[in-house]
């Protein structure tokens, strides 16, 4: 558990089958405060169609390919196993305020496309909002967590062997004046 002033926070991996599922039973309602309707899978850029292509190629890769979800809840109990371990045991007030794309592309996954989401975990921030400023903590959480940097294409080279030894040359050869 994190910061306990105006909010508690936990840490969590949610596995995929749960979220679909209560995507099933809830459907956008579960979405209310999210910034974004599900954007769909179409194109080959599209961020949904990236995360298809785990669910469908790659399911037990998700946890480490995703970034997860957001989620507020007016209460969390906990369940403390045997070994020490600490459980989620019910949430209270679940709303989804970053990452509606992930939870209906395992949703559509599961339902839809008839992927088995068995083997699919979420990484998951939960918080617990204990003041009377959800509305207020749920604008900042979406503006933060939206507001990132884009990354492009050409990002994703920078580290490639070839372009670390270009850089290296240029930092240490000398020219003359």
């Amino acid at each position: 558990c994190g910061y306990e002033g105006d909010y508690r926070a936990y840490l969590a991996v949610v596995p995929g089958a749960f979220l679909s599922k209560v995507y099933d039973q809830y459907g956008m309602r579960l979405l209310e405060l999210n910034v974004r309707a599900f954007l769909g899978v179409k194109g080959r850029k599209s961020v949904n169609s990236g995360l298809r292509a785990t669910l469908r190629d790659e399911p037990k890769h998700f946890l480490a390919y995703n970034n997860g979800i957001v989620a507020t809840v007016d209460s969390v109990d906990l369940v403390k196993a045997g070994d020490g371990s600490v459980s989620i045991q019910r949430l209270k007030g679940l709303q989804i305020v970053n990452g509606g794309q992930t939870t209906a592309s395992i949703h559509r996954a599961a339902r839809i496309d008839r992927l088995d989401v068995s083997s699919v975990m979420v990484p998951a921030k939960i918080i617990v909002v204990v003041s009377e400023e959800l509305s207020k903590m749920v604008v900042a959480i979406s503006r933060s967590a939206n507001s990132q940097n884009a990354v492009q294409p050409a990002d994703f080279s920078a580290n490639d062997p070839f372009h670390v030894a270009v850089e290296a040359l240029a930092s240490n050869a000398w020219l003359p004046s």
